[in-house]
């Protein structure tokens, strides 16, 4: 007979992850401590849980670790990165596994989802998805279920069958920032690039955790889908606007967007000059275009150095232009934030940085490059 003590303990670890989520939600809690704590409390209910059922224990951490060193090996250096990622993003909190069910069948799929996410914490991908399924002929909606269920699938190199399982996830809840993510590699990975950048565009708009931002950057998501959109671009400008006399680039069908996409290309070619003359060339037609006045500067900044700062002083008068036609275009602000603390001028940079904080959308891209360059320890350890 099972000790009652130990039902006693699963149903106050269970509680204890609910008290867990909602500190987090309310901000009592550091992501760090976080997920930390969700890391320890699921381990343990899966323990108990599993003793409950009559299952042994899970192996101390070194055998553990031992067992699926072959596992990890298979997988490779970028697998492990991403990973780590998911693993925590596993633990983010951002979704409750049964939030829609009651009674003992939501004890249930709630204890399979800890088993889940224990196998995963092992390494073993098949037991994981094996037990997501079993939540699936319980609660065929769970989303979490779905959701993971298909990224493990991916993982295991198979995103062909990950496609409609991601899909399914997202029509159920079109709001579950984990989906979206996922959703946005796999179709990556299976060539669908608009349905890629629909997804991110989806994910940027919702109140993802940290964890799941973090993700975005391991898998280089959004840098692998502007590096497509800006050879697309590229290809079209030289086309139908550089290729010979074919009037200005709105008469050529082109956007400013498109212009300074085929500009980050041809810089990233190595060729600034010629990056910087495009976009001379698309301000000589629109000279109060904000997007296009912040974007020649910002290329311009990015070409200065300590020894030639030039570029960057020169780059700041067009971001002046800009700020002074739209004093809250996201980008500008940005941009001539980094370029203020790159002079040495942190209170303006400081000022920039914080107008932009203010702003009620804040695009995830510049949020990625603040993060990605640390521009804001630049402007406090300056």
């Amino acid at each position: 007979m099972t000790n009652p003590a130990l039902f006693e303990e699963r149903d106050f670890l269970l509680s204890s992850l609910d008290d867990l989520e909602a500190e987090y939600a309310a901000g009592d809690l550091e992501a760090d401590d976080y997920a930390t704590l969700k890391a320890d409390y699921t381990a343990r209910a899966a323990s108990v849980i599993r003793l409950i059922e009559g299952q042994p224990p899970t192996a101390p951490p070194a055998v553990a670790q031992a067992s699926g060193r072959s596992w990890w090996w298979l997988f490779g250096v970028v697998v492990l990165a991403t990973l780590a990622g998911v693993f925590v993003a596993q633990f983010s909190g951002s979704r409750g596994s049964n939030d829609t069910i009651t009674g003992e069948i939501r004890v249930t799929a709630r204890e399979l989802v800890l088993e889940a996410q224990a196998a995963f914490g092992q390494g073993d991908l098949v037991g994981a998805i094996t037990l997501y399924d079993e939540v699936l002929e319980i609660q065929p909606s769970n989303v979490e279920a779905l959701t993971y269920k298909a990224w493990f699938t991916r993982l295991q190199g198979d995103p062909d069958a990950a496609s409609p399982l991601i899909a399914d996830a997202v029509a159920i809840d079109p709001d579950y920032p984990d989906a979206r993510v996922f959703a946005t590699a796999i179709a990556l990975d299976v060539g669908d690039i608009a349905a890629a950048q629909f997804h991110l565009d989806a994910f940027d708009l919702l109140a993802a955790p940290p964890f799941l931002e973090e993700l975005v950057v391991q898998q280089g998501l959004r840098a692998r889908l502007d590096e497509i959109a800006q050879a697309d671009a590229l290809a079209r400008v030289q086309a139908q606007w550089m290729s010979g006399d074919s009037g200005s680039f709105l008469d050529a069908g082109l956007t400013a967007s498109d212009v300074l996409l085929a500009a980050e290309a041809i810089a990233a070619g190595g060729d600034v000059f010629g990056a910087i003359g495009v976009v001379q060339t698309a301000l000589d037609e629109a000279p109060d275009d904000t997007d296009l006045l912040a974007g020649y500067a910002w290329i311009l900044a990015r070409s200065a150095s300590v020894q030639e700062p030039a570029p960057a002083d020169l780059g700041l008068s067009f971001l002046d232009r800009a700020l002074a036609l739209d004093p809250t275009h996201p980008e500008s602000l940005v941009y001539r934030s980094f370029t203020l603390a790159f002079l040495g001028e942190l209170a303006g940079a400081a000022t920039d940085l914080a107008a932009f904080d203010a702003l009620p959308v804040r695009p995830a891209d510049l949020r990625q490059v603040i993060a990605e360059f640390g521009l804001r320890s630049q402007i406090v350890g300056g």
